[in-house]
């Protein structure tokens, strides 16, 4: 069992009662959606970043917290804040701000409703943190986030089932076509032992990125 960590704020977190009779959230959906929700002010505003959601969460990527962010949106439980309503430069947060939404149909906070949550937050979300850490909401720092996952991933993978090592710099490319095509890091790494397998039993070289794109089926 993981051990609850003594900086956390809070010891428990409310949720949106209606979040419990709707069964399009799974299990890993409630639990970002209740980790959201143990930062929330008063007026459900919230930004712990993606590496505090995969911890409090235990779920193993930034691929799992942005899928169910993704959902909750959707489905009307968390509103993404739109940094140009409270004039904030072009840039926005780096640490995207949230509202967790408890009826539904809750107004938009206003900038002190906003600002009050900060002290709510852990000492390393309060302030904007480097992009390294994990951006959740944001499509294009996800996707560059989630190719350099999907690549690490291959290569881990192809060093374990062969003992070789493959170059970063060199897979870059394919992994972005795999993240693009919603490739994350587990499917790549299961799919790049299952290649390294086929080859070792061909004896052929140590397979690339793209010949795991291909047997994946991504173009």
């Amino acid at each position: 069992m993981t051990k609850y960590r003594s900086d956390f704020k809070r010891p428990w977190s409310v949720m949106p009662m209606r979040c419990f009779v709707n069964r399009e959230l799974n299990d890993s959906d409630l639990r970002v959606l209740g980790a959201l929700c143990a930062f929330t002010n008063q007026h459900g505003v919230c930004w712990p970043s993606s590496e505090t959601l995969m911890e409090l969460t235990a779920l193993k990527s930034r691929t799992s917290i942005h899928r169910s962010v993704q959902k909750l949106k959707k489905l009307k439980y968390v509103r993404q804040l739109n940094p140009k309503d409270y004039q904030e430069t072009a840039s926005g947060w780096k640490s995207n701000r949230y509202q967790v939404l408890w009826e539904g149909g809750e107004p938009v906070p206003s900038w002190e409703e906003v600002q009050i949550a900060k002290p709510l937050q852990l000492i390393q979300d309060q302030d904007d943190v480097h992009e390294s850490t994990g951006v959740i909401g944001d499509e294009e720092t996800y996707s560059h986030t989630q190719a350099s996952e999907v690549c690490h991933a291959y290569l881990r993978a192809v060093q374990q089932a062969m003992g070789q090592v493959r170059l970063f710099d060199n897979e870059i490319a394919h992994a972005r076509r795999l993240a693009t095509a919603d490739k994350d890091a587990e499917v790549v790494a299961s799919a790049t032992k299952v290649v390294c397998a086929l080859a070792l039993q061909k004896r052929a070289g140590v397979p690339s990125l793209a010949d795991v794109a291909r047997y994946l089926d991504v173009q």
